[in-house]
């Protein structure tokens, strides 16, 4: 049995600026700490985490949405590819940045929620935060 989970952080940089992060092989290496292949368009290959992500770009609508396919290397063997997309919105301070997961498997919810978390998200954030300091997003050039 599958399910779907979302997750949502705010970053404190303009949309635009983190869809290009997760859509750029050198920055994803860069906040995920491990090497990332993308190619940030649809149809493209996108392999990040030392290959243990395996995935297809479905939808790239810049700077507003991604959809992949996802495969995981721990998910097992059989299981079939899950999706993800990740929506991004303008916010006074940056963006919020939402997570769609589906096709988890139910049993493993929990799981994949922290994984996400501890993963992508914190280190996302914690990049972000690294590069801007205070700046505060609506402070300038947009």
């Amino acid at each position: 049995m599958f399910a779907t989970i979302s997750l949502t952080i705010d970053i404190p940089v303009y949309p635009e600026r983190v869809y290009r992060a997760w859509m750029d092989s050198y920055e994803h290496s860069r906040f995920t700490g491990s090497s990332a292949k993308i190619t940030g368009k649809a149809g493209g290959q996108f392999k990040s985490l030392a290959g243990q992500v395996d995935s297809v770009v479905q939808v790239a609508t810049p700077f507003d949405r991604i959809v992949q396919t996802w495969k995981v290397e721990k998910f097992p063997q059989n299981a079939p590819d899950s999706s993800i997309e990740l929506a991004f919105e303008p916010t006074c301070t940056g963006a919020q940045v939402k997570l769609t997961h589906s096709g988890v498997d139910a049993a493993s919810t929990v799981q994949m929620m922290a994984w996400w978390e501890d993963v992508y998200f914190r280190p996302l954030r914690d990049y972000f935060d690294e590069l801007i300091g205070d700046y505060v997003a609506d402070m300038s050039d947009g």
